[in-house]
């Protein structure tokens, strides 16, 4: 009988598995105007709402997030608010206070270690982004 109740937890798990594994292969990809814009680099410019900085980047869109690079070679990885893009000239995201489990589920990460320097809660715009694409050509 336990036996046959460890098979039947087995079963559960394996097609709860197989569930998360089916969605996430069709995710929906970064879009404009119907487009994929997967896989892309497009170039742009990003506003740092914690800085006030503008930062010339090169944007790659990746499902719900993009990655940007920057001119002195570095990257960051941001979250999109929505990937469905509808105005190049504002795409919102954040980069702050996410971590990704296969890129479909995500949760919210606090440090309260007592080395953590940092306020107790974030600054209100600590780690939001605007994107805003500069050249964009869309033929394929």
């Amino acid at each position: 009988m336990k036996n046959d109740r460890s098979t039947r937890f087995l079963i559960v798990v394996m097609a709860i598995l197989g569930t998360i594994a089916s969605v996430e292969q069709r995710a929906i990809a970064a879009e404009y105007q119907g487009k994929n814009i997967d896989g892309r680099r497009f170039a742009g410019q990003v506003y740092s709402y914690e800085t006030g900085g503008v930062f010339q980047v090169e944007v790659e869109f990746r499902k719900n997030q993009a990655i940007l690079y920057f001119v002195n070679g570095s990257r960051q990885t941001v979250r999109l608010k929505q990937s469905n893009i509808q105005d190049l000239k504002g795409i919102e995201a954040w980069s702050r206070g996410f971590v990704n489990f296969g890129g479909f589920f995500s949760i919210g990460v606090a440090d309260n270690s007592p080395d953590n320097l940092q306020p107790p809660h974030p600054r209100p715009f600590e780690g939001f982004w605007r994107i805003s694409l500069t050249d964009v050509n869309l033929s394929f």
